[in-house]
């Protein structure tokens, strides 16, 4: 293993800072498109507002953060082959993935693997629809959560197609061969679903215990922050293949 950049208090404040950055990205977009935006809230090791919890469940040794679970909510996703669009039977709106940051991130990058808590039919993503997911990283942390909503709603760039993209057929071949034939029409489907679970402003999730609204108290942290990127149509970047053992 690599030796750590960070001392723990560094790279908890690094993690911290990104997950700060992830919500303010996912608010701009959500108010370019004309919904409520939502500012989280945290408890403990957990931030969350009514459409995203990311939580710390692990850690090193040495205190820092290792292990994140990011659940996703109001997010249309197949969780099976439907019959036809219109089978919103085969759709579910939560969705959770974990994995592990690399105690000498970030640096190895490359070495975080999504993994699908819950099930989706996903060309990226095993028959069974968990498991460790075909992922391209691109970036570090606040990327791969900003990344993860566009990875269950299908969207060409995360699914890399190999009609469009110099690709493979995913862990999936048949829900590969399924997309290919109506691209298009999925993306757009599962866009207007999600658009609907906002557009009346959907009630904000149930929050049990003390919570306080989240503002970095680190100076570290301060440091590490960028702004928010804009998300409609991200740039393609170098990436790494994370595959499946199995493969």
């Amino acid at each position: 293993m690599t030796r750590p950049v960070f001392s723990t208090e560094l790279f908890n404040a690094r993690v911290e800072t990104q997950i700060q950055t992830f919500f303010d990205t996912m608010n701009n977009l959500f108010g370019r498109r004309g919904w409520d935006p939502d500012p989280p809230h945290r408890e403990d090791t957990a931030w969350s507002n009514r459409d995203f919890t990311v939580s710390t469940i692990a850690r090193y040794r040495d205190g820092a953060f290792k292990r994140i679970r990011f659940t996703m909510r109001n997010l249309p996703g197949f969780v099976r082959k439907p019959r036809n669009l219109e089978d919103t039977s085969a759709i579910r709106y939560e969705h959770r993935f974990i994995f592990d940051l690399p105690r000498e991130y970030p640096q190895n990058i490359g070495a975080i693997r999504p993994v699908a808590e819950t099930p989706l039919y996903h060309p990226r993503l095993a028959a069974s629809g968990t498991g460790h997911a075909c992922y391209s990283v691109r970036g570090e942390l606040d990327r791969i959560l900003e990344d993860l909503p566009f990875f269950v709603l299908l969207k060409p760039d995360r699914v890399e197609p190999p009609s469009q993209f110099q690709s493979d057929h995913g862990l999936n071949m048949a829900a590969m061969a399924w997309y290919e034939q109506d691209a298009d029409r999925i993306v757009e489907t599962l866009d207007q679903l999600w658009e609907a679970q906002h557009k009346d402003g959907p009630a904000a999730a149930s929050r049990q215990g003390r919570v306080r609204i989240l503002e970095s108290s680190s100076s570290s942290a301060e440091s590490v922050r960028r702004a928010p990127r804009v998300l409609d149509k991200p740039s393609r970047r170098t990436s790494v293949r994370i595959l499946d053992d199995e493969r």
